[in-house]
């Protein structure tokens, strides 16, 4: 039963991967389809933790479920932001990079690997770069009309940010209650 929701769950998360690579260098036409994917790599994450908590593999406590989950989700985030990144280059008009709109995308990328190397070892301080990373996100959005006509990042963007919340439940209803 175990090795069925792990293959389960790695099978979900090469859906959720292929849909990325489809809608955003395949066919670009079906972008947004990586938004919905999203349930894709929930339901492979929780399958994944199931199967390795009932094979032993990962110790029942609470928090290391909590941490196995955000670092297992992070792990995807970070293969899917470079998918989009290259979608970017190649299917994208080039942003003059001296210019605010074009100074944003660099300074995206920036906080989630800052976020990314933080999440490690510093849970909360991850939170706060993710939750800027999305904070920056809406203003390039809803200030820069060269950034929204480039896709619906406040949508794609909902995973960073679902992540900056869950760090900042587990540093403080987690990590510090146990």
């Amino acid at each position: 039963m175990n090795i069925l929701k792990i293959t389960a769950g790695i099978l979900l998360m090469i859906l959720n991967l292929g849909i990325w690579i489809n809608g955003g260098l395949l066919h670009t036409e079906r972008g947004m389809d990586t938004i919905l994917a999203f349930p894709l790599l929930v339901a492979g994450a929780f399958l994944l933790l199931g199967g390795y908590k009932n094979a032993g593999a990962v110790p029942a406590t609470k928090p290391q479920k909590w941490k196995f989950i955000l670092s297992l989700l992070l792990v995807n985030y970070s293969v899917l932001y470079p998918i989009y990144i290259i979608s970017e280059m190649i299917h994208s008009k080039a942003i003059d990079l001296l210019t605010v709109p074009g100074l944003i995308l660099p300074m995206l990328l920036c906080l989630f690997i800052t976020g990314f190397i933080l999440s490690w070892n510093y849970e909360f301080y991850a939170a706060i770069f993710f939750l800027l990373w999305y904070g920056l996100t809406l203003y390039g959005q809803l200030h820069y009309p060269q950034l929204l006509d480039r896709g619906p990042y406040i949508l794609i963007g909902l995973t960073i940010l679902v992540q900056g919340i869950l760090y900042v439940v587990y540093h403080f209803k987690i990590k510090l209650q146990s």
